[in-house]
């Protein structure tokens, strides 16, 4: 097939209404039991009835499978111009910025721009005209996946409910299941190749030569955006698929932000890359930056590179410094802000400091932050979604800590936080039981109001106070949404406005939930949104931006892929290289595969929630990577590696698989292993 075919065809039409609209009946996609026409693959040149009025107007039947904006590009009458939109409906009518129109007249519709492209479903024009509208659909492309490691991931199968997909989320089947581990391979083959891809293209060519710093949207280092939402994920993209980079570049515009722009003590602020100097700002805006890069970039790059790498020191020092400044006087001791999202912010990282340090500074300034919300009693933030969303998960894990590291304070704690849990249940839930965007003065539910993006974060909270306790007060209130996940309103759902990000922000909150709730209607939900959204977009080739609201995207995508990998990573990354595993009894089945030939090491996760934090459980939290499989490293725990292939079986040492069981792949084909832990 030709990638550039044109061809010429008669549209066959139904009318509807009247003679000057048509519905693409016989349109060659379909969505929603609609058809269309992807304006990436045809134009559509429309010639006006012959009795059109000038004040009459065009209209298209707009198509909109996500929250991005959908762009088209139109020609009439010696202009040219462009429009953009996105719509909660699949469908909607939308006029064209065309001025007056003149009968008999071509307009000629087409795909423009980088990002998705429109496509739609019928046009019409409305007002006096009842003559008759013609349309023409010229093929222009033929998108093609073009190789198997380019298919999109919204042409495999698994995206809907069904008796043949629901085996799939099994959580622990007892024989391996190698259908769903290469599944899982080319999923995660995708993500892994793009973002390494993503790294290489576009990230590494932002950073500043002069600086050491990342300029991903001009002049400006700052901290509430730069270095909080998007270095920290640069630096994941380099920790899974490149190690080297992540040593040398990521390490040095660590050293580059801490040599130029710390101000007050180690509190930074942003930096003008191009004069070459800080840019000054008033206290409360140091804290809140500080605060956004602790949580939102250092937290996350600890959490997967641990604390024997810098970052670690930097969190720690900053946090230390925000408190010595603290400023705010209040009747339980002195705060450094009374920004909710700053403070919820900082109840995200105290109890991760704590329980790493043992210092028992780091609990007391939560339990101060702490007490400030909740002493005074009932306390609900009015915010539920991002900018108020992170105390709540602030303030579960730090109950979660304190069950057993200060369990006075647990049962002081104790009924404030089933308060404040109850009420946003009561007043801040639609009917599916997923959390909208604000706390009402109404009990609920409420399916008229904004849901957005934060909910799956909330819930967190909750979980980890059920943990802690060992109870499941608010299971059936977890439980709720993730099995409504599936439900018609929730395709390709605007999370509260058109970005990427916020659909990236919902899918990592459903994951965080998931890790102890497997929910195969919200793990279908996941892969569907993942794959249509944040990483096809109906071009295998096209990577992100490297801005905040795109690398938010890629944090989401990793995050996903490590639960198709539980969390096994090849070493290094080869493009062509498909990954997948797939639970098995109390081990997982593991399927690795590359078009050319392949040498490296198959390295296995560890508990990270103990031996990097020293969490006594896995606590469900914001900014982390939930654990699928672990292996613990040492010479002690044992493992039983079964290469289903070849039918021989070897025992090696949890530490040598964490440091890299070493494989090799022929060109085009597997190697299936099962990984057990031996039982003595």
């Amino acid at each position: 097939m030709k990638r550039w075919a044109v061809l010429l065809c008669l549209l066959a039409i139904a009318p509807f209404g009247s003679a000057a609209e048509i519905l693409f009946t016989s349109g060659p996609q379909e969505i929603a039991g609609q058809r269309y026409y992807w304006l990436a693959e045809w134009k559509l040149e429309v010639t006006l009835p012959e009795d059109v009025a000038a004040d009459d107007r065009l209209e298209v039947l707009f198509g909109t499978k996500g929250p991005l904006k959908r762009t088209m590009g139109f020609e009439y009458d010696g202009r040219s111009g462009s429009f953009s939109d996105v719509r909660q409906q699949v469908f909607e009518w939308i006029e064209l910025p065309l001025g007056e129109l003149v009968g008999g007249k071509k307009v000629t519709l087409f795909g423009q721009g980088d990002g998705p492209v429109a496509f739609l479903a019928g046009i019409r024009v409305t007002g006096r005209s009842a003559g008759e509208l013609q349309v023409t659909p010229v093929r222009t492309r033929v998108v093609s996946s073009g190789g198997s490691q380019a298919a999109t991931w919204a042409e495999l199968p698994g995206f809907d409910m069904n008796d043949e997909n629901r085996p799939l989320w099994e959580p622990a089947p007892k024989e391996p299941d190698w259908d769903r581990a290469q599944r899982s391979a080319q999923y995660a083959g995708i993500a892994l190749s793009k973002v390494q891809r993503w790294l290489h293209e576009c990230c590494l060519p932002i950073r500043d030569a002069r600086s050491g710093l990342f300029r991903p949207t001009g002049a400006e280092w700052n901290y509430r955006d730069t270095a909080a939402d998007c270095y920290p994920f640069y630096v994941w993209a380099a920790w899974f698929t490149d190690l080297q980079v992540l040593d040398t570049v990521m390490v040095d515009a660590l050293q580059a932000e801490r040599r130029l722009c710390n101000h007050l003590d180690r509190i930074p602020v942003s930096y003008d890359i191009d004069a070459g100097r800080k840019i000054e700002m008033d206290f409360d805006a140091m804290v809140f930056g500080a605060s956004e890069y602790a949580k939102d970039g250092l937290v996350p790059i600890v959490e997967i590179t641990g604390r024997d790498r810098p970052w670690f020191q930097r969190m720690r020092e900053i946090v230390d410094d925000v408190f010595q400044h603290a400023r705010y006087d209040t009747p339980y001791g002195k705060i450094p802000s009374t920004n909710v999202e700053v403070n919820g912010d900082l109840l995200q990282i105290l109890p991760r400091l704590y329980a790493m340090t043992g210092e028992a500074k780091y609990l007391d300034w939560a339990h101060t932050l702490a007490d400030y919300y909740l002493l005074p009693g009932k306390f609900v933030p009015a915010r539920l979604s991002d900018h108020g969303c992170e105390i709540i998960g602030g303030l579960g894990l730090l109950f979660a800590v304190d069950v057993k590291a200060c369990p006075e304070k647990a049962r002081q704690y104790q009924p404030h936080l089933e308060f404040m849990f109850d009420e946003i249940l009561r007043r801040g839930t639609n009917s599916d039981g997923i959390i909208i965007g604000e706390l009402q003065a109404a009990p609920g539910p409420h399916d008229n109001l904004v849901t957005r993006d934060g909910w799956g974060y909330d819930f967190v909270g909750y979980l980890d106070y059920d943990l802690a306790l060992g109870t499941d007060r608010y299971a059936d209130a977890i439980r709720r949404p993730l099995t409504n996940l599936l439900k018609p309103r929730y395709l390709h759902f605007n999370w509260d406005h058109g970005s990427r990000d916020n659909v990236a922000d919902s899918v990592e909150g459903g994951l965080y939930l998931l890790r102890q709730f497997p929910t195969p209607e919200a793990f279908v939900w996941a892969d569907r949104e993942i794959a249509t959204l944040l990483v096809d977009h109906s071009d295998p080739n096209r990577l992100w931006g490297v801005h905040k609201l795109e690398a938010n995207t890629v944090r989401t995508v990793l995050i996903h892929t490590m639960l198709h990998t539980r969390n096994t990573l090849a070493r290094p990354w080869q493009q062509g290289l498909e990954l997948g595993a797939a639970p098995c009894g109390d081990g997982i089945a593991v399927l690795l595969r590359c078009d050319a030939a392949y040498e490296g090491r198959l390295q296995f996760d560890v508990p990270r929630h103990r031996l990097t934090f020293g969490f006594d459980q896995d606590w469900p939290r914001m900014n982390a990577v939930p654990e699928w499989f672990t292996v613990e490293p040492d010479e002690s725990h044992r493992y039983e590696v079964r290469d289903a292939d070849a039918a021989t079986v070897q025992v090696v040492s949890g530490k040598s698989l964490h440091d890299g069981l070493p494989v090799r792949l022929e060109a085009g084909k597997s190697l299936r292993l099962v990984v057990r832990p031996v039982v003595e």
